[in-house]
């Protein structure tokens, strides 16, 4: 994907997250209002403010989620089969911001590189491919995948064993580039590691590249937040800040994984 069309894909996931589309379709309301639409006005505005209350809340925040996450297993490292070597994909660290913040980063998907480590120590696989470059604008920044090889040594994995990965953007490239190194290392069955709830979109991607260098992969999914934690009582219905990110983040998942399923499609078929 060129430069532009990455700024592209990113505006309009923003802008089709629940609050700024919210916020569009109440200017929008208003501005009928003002035109004496006013049947109109009412109605965007109302809808606009019910569906930001229902994306807000934790019920509709988990049934996003739990549908992702329930698409493929989350095993134990131990229960996990066995493969050549495990893609590791971005997202779960951030490099440090001298001289204020001297420390690395852990996000919230952190649980990807962990769970890493578990599968290298059950013996699961031999080595680990680190998939994640530095993000536009962040100049002098070191890639993703070194800074996850620092906390992958720390976690006693050797350096022989950790293979790195440091173009890639988004999960596409993650996708291209990794299955390039794959396929120059001779490597035929591969686990993708990344958040249950990403793994659709990941698999979509990772599926399409693998069948066309010969490798097989195998989705090992982490950090699932909804499975087994459904919500329950009267605060289920009640919006939460931290409820409209979480839907925020699966929306984005759901687009996503629609846009991928959709290009693989029509490279499949030959019409690009």
């Amino acid at each position: 994907m060129g430069f532009d069309s990455y700024f592209l894909v990113k505006a309009a996931a923003w802008m089709l997250s629940p609050l700024p589309l919210a916020f569009l379709f109440v200017a929008c309301g208003l501005l009928a209002w003002a035109r004496r639409w006013r049947r109109t006005g009412a109605s965007l505005v109302v809808g606009a403010l019910v569906a930001l209350w229902a994306f807000s809340t934790p019920r509709v925040a988990w049934e996003l989620a739990d549908h992702l996450e329930r698409r493929y297993p989350v095993w134990r490292a131990q229960d996990t089969p066995v493969a050549d070597a495990a893609v590791v994909l971005g997202g779960a660290l951030a490099a440090a911001r001298l001289p204020l913040n001297p420390q690395v980063n852990l996000g919230s998907a952190a649980d990807r590189v962990f769970h890493a480590a578990a599968l290298y120590r059950a013996g699961k696989v031999k080595a680990l491919v680190l998939s994640g470059g530095t993000q536009p604008g962040l100049v002098g920044m070191p890639a993703e995948a070194e800074l996850m090889r620092a906390l992958l040594r720390e976690q006693g994995v050797p350096e022989r064993a950790m293979w790195l990965e440091r173009q890639s953007r988004n999960t596409r490239e993650n996708a291209r580039y990794s299955m390039s190194l794959l396929r120059e290392r001779g490597v035929q069955r591969v686990l993708l590691v990344t958040s249950a709830a990403h793994m659709p979109r990941a698999m979509a991607w990772f599926t399409a590249a693998a069948q066309a260098a010969g490798v097989q992969v195998t989705a090992a999914a982490t950090d699932a937040e909804a499975l087994g934690d459904e919500p329950e009582g009267f605060s289920q219905f009640l919006p939460e800040a931290s409820a409209l990110d979480w839907s925020s983040r699966s929306v984005k998942e759901y687009l996503g994984w629609a846009q991928a399923r959709w290009m693989t499609r029509v490279v499949r078929n030959g019409k690009v």
